[in-house]
């Protein structure tokens, strides 16, 4: 190995850096699982619902942000440009109607299971095909979680991903089944604070070294990166002003309001108003990192807007560049890419150990409830088969990384993957808390109809990619600021370089591809959840639409049932005041 390759590489400092954060991480499941026992259900997948608002909020924070965002939302920038930023409106938007909307009818009912509420609103049907849909999400998407950031330290370390991936993995496991959600919030904390020290270190040293924020700015506006207001109303342009703000939207309405995972943190905390500062502050934090991570992106193109790795031949792919350029800055500060690392694979673990805990008690709950009803299980072996359920999903997902990483192109499909699986909750929970009128075959009918066009397009627009029918070429870069060295010592192809200097970021696509298939991936989840409520809705109307007055309060959000059933008393309030006066009419012409 050559000594430029040995400047990238981890040496004893990092590598005790990132055990270190293992180490602590393992420790706080020892504790919650030989110190503080949690032999409840509720205790153990609640926190007995006296958790603190702190801990709450970091580990909801940690299970939006991945290893995927702190690799992926970077390059993002330094490919395509800042329109992503315009995300931050839709946050906002999104965190104010969960607490004013969705949040209260959760914390009302205080469901076990989030999916309880399917059962409760329309039936056992509609549970199940609900938790099935959650736990497929879940064994599709952890396996990118886990190889994206072992993708990431095989790169710095050359330690296989197959056998990264398992040390990782059983840590989590163990915190995760053994310690239960006081286990799950309290390394989220942990790792949330070594995620955000590694990207403000990072950030702050890289605008250092570029000569400061006006130059990153002026660096940045030359190179076309510098975009917000992109107001091109085709939903085929790969992004704008109007498609990032809207699957922004629904993808975080998704991850907060119909994600069994954060209604188990909401429900965690004692009160509704908790729950609320829980949301609030989460709100925050998922803001902070998330735009540390897209400045990020900017300190990546005012580095290498002249030397372009991927083209100079440095690294095989953009999705490389973080730890390329975390390597490089770190070179004169030991421990800090350690550091860095620690924060991609904190994240990666915040995540999995999120889901896992969920999906664990989920599908215990449902499994038992609605097959096995008349079944008592103690206490204690409630505890013990959800974590049997937890382990073997986790030994599931370490099977299904090298399945990953044997078969690269699955990456974004399985992204893709999981936007449809999010437009068919979303759709779920919004027609039956909003829509009263929706009945238990238009949610099912809604959600297959939303599968079913959503995936259609997805698969097809991915087949279509492989094929390079379907290119989304970036902006412009350069390799001609690259040191002759690197020129020398790589292999260059200016084949790899992009030349767009427009605004905007096009889809090219081949004559014979269908104009569908070039839709913006933005739009895949806005469509699958319009699609599922409408579908529901029509189909409510043409079968027979529940009773209003029949039904509970509790289920739907207090402001849309007021109106509604202040509607339907108001009508009959009228027909029986008419119905009065014609009697009275009719006793007056008898006498």
């Amino acid at each position: 190995m050559d000594s430029t390759r040995k400047d990238f590489k981890f040496d004893w400092v990092e590598y005790s850096t990132v055990a270190m954060m293992l180490l602590f991480s393992v420790m706080i499941g020892i504790y919650y699982t030989f110190f503080k026992k949690q032999d409840t259900y509720t205790e153990y997948m609640l926190g007995g619902k006296k958790m603190g608002v702190f801990p709450v909020s970091m580990s909801l924070v940690a299970s939006f942000i991945s290893g995927i965002t702190l690799m992926g939302v970077p390059v993002e920038i330094y490919v395509y440009g800042t329109q992503y930023m315009i995300s931050n409106i839709a946050n906002i938007i999104v965190f104010s109607v969960t607490g004013i909307f969705y949040l209260p009818v959760y914390y009302k009912l205080q469901l076990n299971s989030v999916f309880e509420y399917l059962e409760l609103r329309f039936s056992r049907t509609v549970r199940i095909m609900g938790s099935l849909m959650y736990s497929t999400t879940l064994i599709l998407y952890l396996p990118v979680v886990m190889y994206v950031p072992a993708l990431a330290f095989n790169q710095v370390t050359d330690v296989p991903v197959h056998v990264i991936t398992p040390i990782i993995c059983i840590s989590c496991l163990f915190y995760t089944a053994f310690g239960g959600l006081k286990a799950v919030l309290w390394t989220d904390a942990l790792q949330n604070t070594f995620m955000f020290l590694a990207v403000i270190f990072i950030l702050v040293l890289g605008c250092n070294r570029v000569g400061g924020i006006q130059e990153i700015l002026r660096i940045t506006r030359e190179g076309s990166r510098l975009e917000f207001f992109n107001l091109d109303p085709s939903p085929f342009t790969r992004n704008t002003f109007w498609n990032v703000i809207l699957g922004n939207m629904f993808i975080f309405l998704t991850n907060i309001a119909a994600n069994p995972g954060s209604v188990q943190r909401f429900l965690s905390v004692p009160s509704l108003k908790k729950a609320r500062l829980v949301l609030l502050v989460s709100c925050i934090g998922f803001y902070a990192i998330n735009n540390l991570a897209m400045c990020l992106g900017l300190v990546l193109y005012a580095r290498y807007h002249g030397c372009d790795p991927v083209a100079a031949g440095m690294i095989k792919s953009h999705t490389q560049m973080m730890p390329l350029y975390v390597m490089e800055v770190g070179k004169d500060y030991p421990g800090l890419a350690g550091l860095f690392m620690s924060g991609v694979l904190s994240a990666a673990l915040s995540t999995m150990s999120s889901w896992l805990n969920t999906v664990g008690g989920t599908l215990y709950k449902d499994i038992k409830e609605v097959f096995f009803p008349n079944v008592e299980h103690s206490e204690s072996k409630q505890s013990t088969i959800i974590k049997i359920i937890i382990l073997v999903l986790g030994a599931l997902v370490v099977a299904l990384v090298a399945v990953v990483e044997s078969l690269g192109t699955v990456l974004q499909v399985a992204n893709s993957l999981l936007g449809i699986m999010y437009g068919s909750f979303l759709a779920l929970f919004t027609v039956g808390i909003f829509i009263p009128r929706v009945n238990n075959k238009g949610a099912i009918c809604g959600t297959i109809a939303s599968l079913v066009l959503t995936g259609w397009i997805v698969f097809n627009a991915q087949y279509a990619v492989l094929q390079g029918k379907l290119r989304f070429p970036g902006k412009i870069t350069s390799i001609d600021e690259c040191p002759r060295s690197v020129i020398d010592h790589y292999y260059s192809n200016v084949s790899l370089l992009f030349n767009y200097t427009g605004y905007g970021s096009p889809v090219i696509a081949d004559m014979s591809t269908p104009v569908i298939y070039k839709l913006s991936y933005w739009y895949y989840i806005v469509l699958g959840s319009l699609t599922g409520i409408v579908v529901g809705f029509i189909v409510s109307l043409l079968t027979s639409s529940p009773d209003i007055t029949s039904l509970n309060p509790d289920l739907f959000s207090p402001y849309v049932f007021r109106l509604t059933h202040e509607k339907h008393s108001d009508q009959c309030n009228q027909e029986f005041q008419l119905s009065n006066r014609d009697k009275t009419e009719h006793i007056h012409e008898a006498l």
